[in-house]
C-alpha cells in the first residue's frame, strides 16, 4: 500500500523527471519546506527506479533555496559524475568497436542503451551498463572478431554472444527478441522488415543515412518504437523500472511525426499485446507529461494502469534485504516473486507461467550454486 507520504515522494520525484525531460520548472509547492530527510527518500526512490540523473537534473531548475541541501546535493552531483564518465567511456567504446567491425567489412548497428541515450536532452541521464549491437547478418563473424581482442565469450545463447571489453559488457545480438517462443519469430520478422525497409540489411551499405558523427548506426524510429516497446514488455513479466516509462516519453517526443504507427499497431495488435502497451503509453501520459499527439493512439484500461503502476512504485514482493540472504530466506523470496508475478506473466505469456517455473527449476539444477541468490 502506498501511504500518504510515500506518495508525495513520488509526486516530488515525477515534478523534477518531467523537469528534465521536458524543460520545464518543476512545481515550487511541492518542494516548500522540504527538509533533508525528505529529500534523501526522493534521491532513493530516483536510484531504485533509475532515475537518477534526471532527478538531480530537475533539482537543479528549482530556484535555489528550493533545492537539495548541499550535502545531499554533493553525494547526488558524485553520483551524477560516475554515470557521466560511465557514459562517455561506453560511448568510445562504441565508437571503437564500429571501426573495427568497418575495417572488417561489418556494419555494426547500436540499439537500446546508446541508441536510446542519445534521444534525451542530455544523453547521460539515460542510465544504461552494457553495449548491444547487431552487425546486420554477419554475428557469426563478429564473434569470431570479438574473440581477437575480447578473449573467451562469457555467455553464448541463440539470441547473443556475450563479451567483456575494456570491462563492458559486450552483447553481440544474433536476433533481437528471445526467439523459442513462436510469437516472438514472428515480431523477430517485422522487426527485421523495418531494418529491410531502411535499407540495414546483410552487407550493409556503409554510406547508409542514420550515423551519427560518421561513426554509429542507430535503428530508424520505426523500429526503435515497436522494439523499445518489445523490450519493456518483455521486462514487466519480471520487473521494470520507471527508466523504461522514461524511454517512451522520450522516443515518441524525439521520433513526433516519424512514426508509422500503423506498423507498431498491428504487430502488437497480432501479438495480443496492444492493450498492456496501451496502459504503458497512458501511463507514460498521465505521469511523465508524454504529448498524447505524439504518441500511438491508446485505449485507456484505468483499473489496470493502476495496478501497473502501483506494482512499479511499491512492488508487493519488495527485494530481500543483504543482511536477510540465507539459502532459506532467498528460496522463499524466490517462490512468493513467483506467485506475484503470475497476473503479469499471464498478460504477456498466456498460459506460459506453468513452463517458466519448469525452466526456473531446471536452470537451477544445472546451475545449483544460483539457487542461493537472489537474482
Amino acid at each position: 500500500m502506498i501511504t500518504a507520504q510515500f506518495e508525495l515522494t513520488i509526486q516530488r520525484m515525477l515534478a523534477l523527471i518531467k523537469a528534465a525531460l521536458h524543460g520545464t520548472a518543476p512545481d515550487e509547492n511541492l518542494f516548500a519546506d522540504v527538509g533533508e530527510a525528505c529529500w534523501t527518500e526522493v534521491l532513493e526512490l530516483a536510484h531504485r527506479q533509475g532515475v537518477t540523473v534526471l532527478s538531480l537534473q530537475g533539482a537543479m531548475q528549482l530556484p535555489k533555496v528550493l533545492q537539495p541541501p548541499l550535502t545531499l546535493k554533493l553525494r547526488w552531483i558524485a553520483g551524477v559524475e560516475t554515470v557521466e564518465r560511465r557514459y562517455r567511456q561506453r560511448l568510445e567504446t562504441a565508437e571503437e568497436l564500429a571501426a573495427y567491425f568497418r575495417g572488417n567489412n561489418i556494419q555494426m548497428l547500436v540499439f537500446k542503451g546508446i541508441a536510446l541515450a542519445r534521444l534525451y536532452p542530455v544523453p547521460y541521464s539515460r542510465e544504461f551498463g552494457d553495449i548491444d549491437v547487431f552487425l546486420c547478418g554477419q554475428a557469426k563473424e563478429g564473434d569470431a572478431l570479438l574473440k581477437r581482442i575480447a578473449g573467451k565469450n562469457l555467455v553464448a545463447s541463440k539470441k547473443h554472444t556475450d563479451f567483456s571489453y575494456r570491462g563492458i559488457l559486450i552483447e553481440n545480438h544474433h536476433t533481437f527478441l528471445n526467439t523459442e517462443h513462436q510469437r516472438n519469430r514472428v515480431l523477430e520478422k517485422r522487426l527485421m522488415t523495418i531494418l529491410d525497409k531502411a535499407g540495414i540489411t546483410d552487407k550493409t551499405d556503409f554510406t547508409v543515412t542514420g550515423l551519427q558523427n560518421g561513426t554509429l548506426l542507430f535503428p530508424p524510429p520505426d523500429f526503435d518504437a515497436l522494439f523499445v516497446m518489445l523490450h519493456l514488455l518483455g521486462h514487466w513479466s519480471s520487473k521494470i523500472v520507471l527508466r523504461f516509462l522514461c524511454d517512451l516519453t522520450v522516443l515518441f517526443t524525439a521520433y513526433k511525426g516519424k512514426i508509422d504507427f500503423s506498423l507498431y499497431h498491428d504487430a502488437l495488435s497480432e501479438a495480443g499485446l496492444l492493450k498492456l502497451a496501451d496502459a504503458f503509453i497512458s501511463l507514460s501520459v498521465k505521469y511523465l507529461g508524454l504529448n498524447p499527439e505524439y504518441a500511438p493512439p491508446y485505449q485507456s484500461d484505468i483499473s489496470l494502469e493502476e495496478r501497473i503502476w502501483n506494482d512499479l512504485m511499491n512492488p508487493e514482493v519488495p527485494p530481500l534485504p543483504m543482511e536477510k540472504h540465507t539459502l532459506f530466506n532467498v528460496v522463499v523470496h524466490k517462490i512468493r516473486l513467483l506467485r506475484a508475478r503470475y497476473w503479469k506473466c499471464e498478460l504477456v505469456y498466456p498460459g506460459y507461467f506453468g513452463k517458466r517455473i519448469l525452466s526456473s527449476i531446471l536452470f537451477h539444477l544445472r546451475h545449483p550454486g544460483t539457487i542461493g541468490k537472489q537474482n
